[in-house]
Protein backbone atom coordinates (compact mmCIF):
# COMPACT_ATOMS: atom_id res chain seq x y z
CA UNK A 1 0.00 0.00 0.00
CA UNK A 2 2.68 2.55 0.95
CA UNK A 3 4.69 1.58 -1.80
CA UNK A 4 1.90 2.78 -4.42
CA UNK A 5 1.06 6.12 -2.47
CA UNK A 6 4.79 6.84 -2.82
CA UNK A 7 4.40 5.68 -6.54
CA UNK A 8 1.37 8.14 -6.79
CA UNK A 9 3.36 11.07 -4.94
CA UNK A 10 6.18 10.31 -7.12
CA UNK A 11 3.95 10.79 -10.89
CA UNK A 12 2.46 13.80 -9.38
CA UNK A 13 5.82 15.64 -8.88
CA UNK A 14 7.17 14.82 -12.20
CA UNK A 15 4.05 16.06 -13.35
CA UNK A 16 4.06 19.14 -11.65
CA UNK A 17 7.65 19.33 -12.56
CA UNK A 18 6.83 18.83 -16.51
CA UNK A 19 3.93 21.29 -16.62
CA UNK A 20 6.29 23.75 -14.95
CA UNK A 21 9.20 23.04 -17.46
CA UNK A 22 6.15 23.64 -20.33
CA UNK A 23 5.46 27.24 -19.55
CA UNK A 24 6.40 30.50 -20.88
CA UNK A 25 9.52 32.24 -19.00
CA UNK A 26 8.88 34.05 -15.93
CA UNK A 27 11.60 36.07 -14.68
CA UNK A 28 12.30 34.20 -11.06
CA UNK A 29 11.54 35.70 -8.17
CA UNK A 30 14.50 37.65 -7.31
CA UNK A 31 14.26 41.71 -7.60
CA UNK A 32 16.33 42.75 -9.56
CA UNK A 33 17.99 46.98 -9.48
CA UNK A 34 19.29 48.24 -12.77
CA UNK A 35 20.94 51.49 -12.27
CA UNK A 36 20.79 53.89 -15.31
CA UNK A 37 23.29 56.76 -16.61
CA UNK A 38 22.54 58.12 -19.52
CA UNK A 39 23.60 61.77 -21.16
CA UNK A 40 21.46 64.22 -22.21
CA UNK A 41 17.87 63.44 -23.38
CA UNK A 42 18.29 61.71 -26.82
CA UNK A 43 18.53 58.46 -25.47
CA UNK A 44 15.47 58.29 -23.56
CA UNK A 45 13.21 56.31 -26.18
CA UNK A 46 16.75 53.95 -26.04
CA UNK A 47 15.50 53.40 -22.34
CA UNK A 48 12.16 53.13 -23.24
CA UNK A 49 12.84 50.67 -25.67
CA UNK A 50 14.94 48.87 -22.83
CA UNK A 51 12.15 48.77 -20.49
CA UNK A 52 10.20 47.26 -22.87
CA UNK A 53 12.00 44.72 -23.95
CA UNK A 54 12.32 43.46 -20.53
CA UNK A 55 8.72 43.36 -19.87
CA UNK A 56 8.20 41.45 -22.73
CA UNK A 57 10.75 38.75 -21.34
CA UNK A 58 9.05 38.60 -18.11
CA UNK A 59 10.34 41.83 -15.95
CA UNK A 60 8.03 43.74 -14.42
CA UNK A 61 8.69 46.87 -12.84
CA UNK A 62 7.64 47.37 -9.52
CA UNK A 63 7.50 43.65 -9.38
CA UNK A 64 10.64 42.14 -10.28
CA UNK A 65 12.49 44.95 -11.58
CA UNK A 66 13.48 48.38 -10.19
CA UNK A 67 14.76 51.25 -12.39
CA UNK A 68 17.21 53.67 -10.63
CA UNK A 69 17.31 56.53 -12.75
CA UNK A 70 17.43 60.05 -11.28
CA UNK A 71 17.30 61.60 -15.21
CA UNK A 72 19.91 62.36 -18.16
CA UNK A 73 23.05 63.71 -16.79
CA UNK A 74 22.72 67.24 -18.52
CA UNK A 75 26.90 67.70 -18.47
CA UNK A 76 29.76 65.44 -19.09
CA UNK A 77 30.93 66.52 -15.92
CA UNK A 78 28.40 65.24 -13.98
CA UNK A 79 28.34 61.64 -14.83
CA UNK A 80 30.83 60.81 -11.99
CA UNK A 81 28.39 61.88 -9.48
CA UNK A 82 25.46 60.36 -11.22
CA UNK A 83 27.30 57.19 -11.49
CA UNK A 84 28.80 56.99 -7.62
CA UNK A 85 24.87 57.83 -6.70
CA UNK A 86 23.62 54.31 -8.54
CA UNK A 87 26.23 52.11 -7.14
CA UNK A 88 24.85 53.38 -3.81
CA UNK A 89 21.96 51.24 -4.60
CA UNK A 90 24.07 48.26 -5.49
CA UNK A 91 22.32 47.72 -8.75
CA UNK A 92 22.38 44.06 -10.58
CA UNK A 93 23.57 45.45 -13.73
CA UNK A 94 24.53 49.26 -14.85
CA UNK A 95 22.77 50.42 -18.15
CA UNK A 96 24.93 53.39 -20.29
CA UNK A 97 24.10 55.31 -23.02
CA UNK A 98 25.78 56.30 -25.00
CA UNK A 99 29.21 56.56 -25.04
CA UNK A 100 30.22 59.65 -22.39
CA UNK A 101 28.14 57.05 -20.38
CA UNK A 102 29.79 54.00 -21.03
CA UNK A 103 32.79 55.14 -20.40
CA UNK A 104 32.27 56.42 -16.80
CA UNK A 105 30.39 53.52 -16.75
CA UNK A 106 33.32 51.34 -17.33
CA UNK A 107 35.88 53.70 -15.34
CA UNK A 108 33.81 53.55 -12.07
CA UNK A 109 33.03 49.70 -11.93
CA UNK A 110 35.95 48.49 -13.01
CA UNK A 111 37.46 45.84 -9.84
CA UNK A 112 33.49 44.94 -9.09
CA UNK A 113 31.46 42.51 -10.44
CA UNK A 114 28.97 44.73 -11.46
CA UNK A 115 27.33 44.04 -15.06
CA UNK A 116 27.08 46.93 -17.83
CA UNK A 117 25.58 47.04 -21.11
CA UNK A 118 25.76 50.00 -23.17
CA UNK A 119 23.58 50.94 -25.61
CA UNK A 120 25.01 52.46 -28.10
CA UNK A 121 28.38 53.00 -28.42
CA UNK A 122 29.42 54.90 -31.89
CA UNK A 123 33.09 52.82 -31.43
CA UNK A 124 33.68 50.97 -27.82
CA UNK A 125 37.10 49.67 -29.27
CA UNK A 126 38.11 53.63 -30.12
CA UNK A 127 36.22 54.75 -27.18
CA UNK A 128 38.31 52.78 -25.04
CA UNK A 129 34.75 50.75 -23.64
CA UNK A 130 36.24 47.55 -24.66
CA UNK A 131 39.66 46.05 -25.86
CA UNK A 132 37.87 43.07 -28.00
CA UNK A 133 33.91 43.38 -29.60
CA UNK A 134 34.13 39.06 -29.70
CA UNK A 135 34.83 38.13 -26.48
CA UNK A 136 34.94 42.02 -24.09
CA UNK A 137 36.88 41.70 -20.97
CA UNK A 138 36.09 42.41 -17.78
CA UNK A 139 32.02 43.10 -16.80
CA UNK A 140 31.09 45.20 -20.14
CA UNK A 141 29.24 44.58 -23.35
CA UNK A 142 26.41 45.87 -25.32
CA UNK A 143 25.47 47.51 -28.71
CA UNK A 144 27.60 49.47 -31.13
CA UNK A 145 26.56 51.54 -34.18
CA UNK A 146 27.77 50.02 -37.59
CA UNK A 147 30.39 51.76 -39.13
CA UNK A 148 27.70 53.52 -41.67
CA UNK A 149 27.85 57.41 -41.24
CA UNK A 150 29.89 57.27 -44.55
CA UNK A 151 26.78 55.42 -45.82
CA UNK A 152 25.13 58.47 -44.67
CA UNK A 153 27.24 61.08 -46.58
CA UNK A 154 26.08 59.05 -49.75
CA UNK A 155 22.34 58.82 -48.86
CA UNK A 156 22.49 62.50 -47.97
CA UNK A 157 24.19 62.91 -51.47
CA UNK A 158 21.24 60.45 -53.32
CA UNK A 159 17.99 62.55 -51.34
CA UNK A 160 19.29 65.73 -52.54
CA UNK A 161 22.11 65.21 -55.54
CA UNK A 162 23.12 69.25 -55.44
CA UNK A 163 24.76 68.89 -52.52
CA UNK A 164 28.41 69.66 -52.79
CA UNK A 165 29.09 71.98 -49.58
CA UNK A 166 28.69 70.00 -46.33
CA UNK A 167 28.70 71.54 -42.87
CA UNK A 168 29.41 68.81 -39.90
CA UNK A 169 29.49 70.85 -36.75
CA UNK A 170 31.72 68.66 -33.73
CA UNK A 171 32.39 68.12 -29.88
CA UNK A 172 36.36 68.92 -29.36
CA UNK A 173 37.57 65.52 -28.19
CA UNK A 174 34.94 63.89 -27.99
CA UNK A 175 35.44 60.13 -28.66
CA UNK A 176 31.66 59.20 -30.66
CA UNK A 177 32.34 62.36 -32.97
CA UNK A 178 35.46 61.62 -33.90
CA UNK A 179 34.80 58.13 -35.11
CA UNK A 180 31.90 60.01 -36.89
CA UNK A 181 34.78 62.39 -38.49
CA UNK A 182 37.00 59.74 -39.50
CA UNK A 183 34.06 57.82 -41.28
CA UNK A 184 33.09 61.27 -43.22
CA UNK A 185 35.89 62.36 -44.15
CA UNK A 186 37.03 59.14 -45.60
CA UNK A 187 33.68 58.76 -47.46
CA UNK A 188 33.74 62.38 -48.69
CA UNK A 189 35.95 62.54 -51.85
CA UNK A 190 33.85 59.31 -53.02
CA UNK A 191 30.41 61.00 -53.01
CA UNK A 192 31.87 64.00 -54.02
CA UNK A 193 31.49 66.11 -51.21
CA UNK A 194 33.22 69.06 -49.48
CA UNK A 195 33.32 68.79 -45.43
CA UNK A 196 33.30 72.13 -43.68
CA UNK A 197 33.79 71.27 -39.87
CA UNK A 198 33.38 73.64 -36.65
CA UNK A 199 33.65 73.03 -33.47
CA UNK A 200 30.45 73.17 -31.75
CA UNK A 201 30.73 73.90 -27.44
CA UNK A 202 28.09 73.89 -24.75
CA UNK A 203 27.75 77.58 -24.87
CA UNK A 204 27.17 77.16 -28.47
CA UNK A 205 23.98 79.35 -28.95
CA UNK A 206 22.95 79.17 -32.49
CA UNK A 207 19.92 81.89 -32.39
CA UNK A 208 22.90 84.26 -31.16
CA UNK A 209 25.46 83.22 -33.40
CA UNK A 210 23.78 83.97 -37.09
CA UNK A 211 27.06 83.08 -38.67
CA UNK A 212 27.69 80.06 -36.66
CA UNK A 213 26.72 77.99 -39.69
CA UNK A 214 28.20 79.78 -42.77
CA UNK A 215 26.82 80.97 -45.60
CA UNK A 216 28.32 79.19 -48.38
CA UNK A 217 27.03 75.59 -46.97
CA UNK A 218 24.27 73.83 -48.84
CA UNK A 219 23.56 70.78 -46.31
CA UNK A 220 24.46 70.20 -42.73
CA UNK A 221 25.29 66.83 -41.07
CA UNK A 222 25.42 65.95 -37.29
CA UNK A 223 27.88 63.31 -36.29
CA UNK A 224 26.73 60.56 -33.89
CA UNK A 225 27.31 62.47 -30.75
CA UNK A 226 25.07 63.46 -27.55
CA UNK A 227 26.06 67.64 -27.31
CA UNK A 228 25.18 68.33 -30.80
CA UNK A 229 22.53 65.77 -31.33
CA UNK A 230 20.84 66.96 -28.31
CA UNK A 231 20.49 70.75 -29.93
CA UNK A 232 18.51 69.45 -32.88
CA UNK A 233 15.33 71.67 -32.61
CA UNK A 234 17.63 74.26 -33.19
CA UNK A 235 19.14 73.11 -36.15
CA UNK A 236 16.30 72.46 -37.50
CA UNK A 237 15.03 75.70 -37.25
CA UNK A 238 17.84 76.98 -38.44
CA UNK A 239 18.20 74.68 -41.56
CA UNK A 240 14.12 75.24 -42.51
CA UNK A 241 14.85 78.94 -42.27
CA UNK A 242 17.85 79.17 -44.73
CA UNK A 243 15.96 76.16 -46.79
CA UNK A 244 19.07 73.42 -45.92
CA UNK A 245 19.22 69.84 -45.89
CA UNK A 246 19.31 68.53 -42.73
CA UNK A 247 20.63 64.79 -41.99
CA UNK A 248 20.92 62.95 -38.79
CA UNK A 249 21.65 59.50 -37.48
CA UNK A 250 18.23 58.99 -35.85
CA UNK A 251 14.83 58.05 -36.60
CA UNK A 252 13.32 60.69 -33.29
CA UNK A 253 15.24 63.87 -35.28
CA UNK A 254 13.89 62.86 -38.48
CA UNK A 255 10.12 63.20 -36.96
CA UNK A 256 11.68 66.58 -35.24
CA UNK A 257 12.62 68.28 -38.40
CA UNK A 258 15.49 66.74 -40.41
CA UNK A 259 15.41 66.28 -43.97
CA UNK A 260 16.70 62.78 -43.94
CA UNK A 261 18.91 60.47 -41.94
CA UNK A 262 20.60 57.01 -42.34
CA UNK A 263 20.92 55.25 -39.56
CA UNK A 264 19.55 53.94 -35.70
CA UNK A 265 16.28 54.12 -34.04
CA UNK A 266 17.20 54.29 -30.37
CA UNK A 267 13.99 52.44 -29.12
CA UNK A 268 14.76 49.29 -31.25
CA UNK A 269 18.69 49.20 -29.82
CA UNK A 270 17.26 49.54 -25.97
CA UNK A 271 14.81 46.71 -27.20
CA UNK A 272 17.95 44.47 -28.28
CA UNK A 273 19.93 45.37 -25.48
CA UNK A 274 17.32 44.08 -23.33
CA UNK A 275 17.71 40.75 -24.56
CA UNK A 276 21.65 41.21 -23.35
CA UNK A 277 20.43 42.05 -20.11
CA UNK A 278 18.51 38.98 -19.81
CA UNK A 279 20.91 36.76 -20.86
CA UNK A 280 23.23 38.45 -17.97
CA UNK A 281 20.48 38.00 -15.51
CA UNK A 282 20.23 34.55 -16.30
CA UNK A 283 23.70 33.51 -15.17
CA UNK A 284 25.78 34.54 -18.73
CA UNK A 285 29.53 36.01 -17.75
CA UNK A 286 29.25 39.07 -19.81
CA UNK A 287 32.49 38.24 -21.55
CA UNK A 288 30.35 35.32 -22.92
CA UNK A 289 28.20 38.12 -24.44
CA UNK A 290 29.52 39.45 -27.83
CA UNK A 291 28.97 43.65 -28.47
CA UNK A 292 26.54 43.47 -30.98
CA UNK A 293 25.79 45.72 -33.78
CA UNK A 294 22.40 48.10 -34.30
CA UNK A 295 20.78 47.93 -37.53
CA UNK A 296 20.15 50.80 -40.11
CA UNK A 297 17.73 52.26 -42.09
CA UNK A 298 17.28 55.47 -44.08
CA UNK A 299 14.38 58.22 -43.28
CA UNK A 300 13.09 60.86 -45.06
CA UNK A 301 10.79 63.55 -43.87
CA UNK A 302 8.74 65.15 -47.06
CA UNK A 303 6.94 67.62 -45.07
CA UNK A 304 10.29 69.32 -44.53
CA UNK A 305 11.14 68.71 -47.94
CA UNK A 306 7.94 70.56 -49.20
CA UNK A 307 9.43 73.34 -46.53
CA UNK A 308 12.60 73.83 -48.07
CA UNK A 309 11.87 72.79 -51.76
CA UNK A 310 13.59 69.81 -52.13
CA UNK A 311 11.81 67.03 -54.25
CA UNK A 312 12.80 63.70 -53.54
CA UNK A 313 12.72 61.12 -56.69
CA UNK A 314 10.31 58.10 -56.08
CA UNK A 315 13.79 55.43 -56.84
CA UNK A 316 15.05 57.40 -53.03
CA UNK A 317 11.79 56.95 -51.71
CA UNK A 318 11.33 53.50 -52.03
CA UNK A 319 14.30 53.02 -50.38
CA UNK A 320 13.31 54.58 -47.35
CA UNK A 321 12.31 52.60 -44.39
CA UNK A 322 10.36 55.25 -42.11
CA UNK A 323 8.88 58.51 -44.03
CA UNK A 324 7.44 61.05 -42.57
CA UNK A 325 4.56 62.67 -44.29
Amino acid sequence: MRKSVFGAVGLLILFAIAIYLLLPFRADEKLYRVGVLQFTKNNLSTLQGFKDGLRELGYHEGENIEFDFAGPAPAKSELGSYMHALLEEKPDLIFASPTPAAIVAKQLTQGTNIPVIFAPVNDPVAAGVVKNERAPESNITGVRLSASDGRRLQSLKDVVPTVSRVFVPYSPGDKSAAASLIMLEKAAPKVGVTLIKKPFYPETDLHADKEYVPADVDAVLLPREGLVMSRIKNFVTVCIDRKLPLSTPRFKQVEAGALTGYGFNGYEIGRQSSRMAHMVFSGAPVSSLPVETSEDYLFINLKTAKAIGVNISDTVLRQANNIVR
